[in-house]
């Protein structure tokens, strides 16, 4: 059927149930439109599609569109794409499904409520097809973030042990040996990380370059690759800075305002990767220093010149990864140049 046309089915996902609501034709309101709770199982996946094609929106012309829950969407996502492949499925921001949500001035704030905003917001949006990345993308990203949050627990529970002046309590002990345990845990990860690199050519031969980069560090190449899946030159330069959450977002409203900001779309973790990245490298490579002032000279806020060199350095690893060759002195001076054949 006609992409035009497609009938949307909007869905809202929890641990364990999914709220679905179907936009027929567009016209109904949006408190009116047909919605149903299913189980949030493969099972209920299909109970779901069931419903849909009861009233007339099967294959081909169903198309579906959920927020981004995590582990909760992106599973229904897998199943979708591993047992339905045929059907159209969007994935959304939350924070634009939020903004979306609020301007219909629904009322009542429900599952159901929400599914069907989301369906008409698929209606009127048609939004793209969220492709899956790889199996084992999706397996070091998982790592990865494990990796992360463990270490982050880890130093939150150090810092709590340095705040405590009975260094002989039974309280200090156990987060002694939770600590100790925690560590054991992110070695283990780590190895699993290595193994799994070492096993995939494809993703060895990303960080292996990135890693020659002064600033890039190997748990911080492989989260650059986990996050951002396989690097092509399909995904263009603009929309590889938006996906990162870098892009900068101008604002302007009159003689009034007139402001910019990053728009902060993307992952969090790997934008906190590359800020901690970009502190090593301004101070490493040269040319990236006299970027940074540049950007202070031309009265951008220090963080703002950071953030500019984040997304450069981003753009530079994009290139070295594509073009399948090493960090350069000069290569932050000609990046322009050179990226523009990409």
């Amino acid at each position: 059927m006609n992409e035009e046309r497609k009938i949307w089915c909007g869905i809202d996902i929890s641990r364990n149930d999914m709220s679905a609501a179907l936009d027929i034709d567009g016209e109904l309101p949006v408190r009116k439109l047909p919605a149903q709770s299913f189980k949030r199982t493969l099972e209920g996946l299909q109970d779901m599609l069931e419903w849909c094609a009861a009233r007339n929106a099967a294959l081909p012309d169903l198309a579906v569109f959920m927020e981004s829950t995590g582990v909760y969407s992106m599973e229904v996502l897998q199943w979708f794409q591993n047992h339905f492949p045929d059907i159209h499925v969007s994935v959304g921001n939350p924070r634009h499904v939020k903004h979306f949500i609020e301007s219909e001035h629904l009322g009542n704030k429900t599952d159901a409520m929400d599914a069907r905003a989301i369906a008409r917001m698929g209606t009127i949006q048609r939004p793209r097809a969220t492709p899956l990345p790889p199996p084992e993308y999706l397996q070091l990203r998982t790592l990865v973030r494990s990796r992360d949050d463990m270490v982050t627990k880890m130093r939150s529970m150090e810092v709590s042990m340095d705040a405590m002046l009975d260094k002989a309590s039974v309280a200090y002990a156990a987060y002694g040996h939770a600590v100790d345990a925690m560590g054991r845990g992110i070695a283990k990860i780590e190895t699993a990380i290595d193994d799994l690199v070492d096993r995939m050519p494809e993703i060895g031969r990303a960080v292996e370059l990135m890693c020659t980069m002064p600033g890039i560090g190997r748990i911080a190449a492989v989260t650059i690759v986990s996050e951002l899946g396989p690097f092509s030159s399909d995904f263009s330069r603009s929309s590889f800075s938006a996906y990162t959450g870098l892009q900068p977002v101008q604002r302007q409203s009159g003689t009034s305002v007139n402001s910019s900001h990053l728009s902060k779309n993307g992952s969090p973790l790997l934008r906190k990767v590359l800020y901690m990245c970009s502190v090593h490298a301004v101070k490493k490579i040269p040319s990236l220093a006299c970027f940074h002032s540049r950007q202070v000279a031309k009265g951008k806020s220090p963080i703002s010149a950071r953030c500019a060199c984040m997304r450069k350095m981003l753009l530079i690893l994009r290139s070295m990864v594509l073009n399948k060759r090493e960090f350069q002195e000069n290569y932050v001076s000609s990046f322009r140049k050179k990226s523009k054949a990409i």
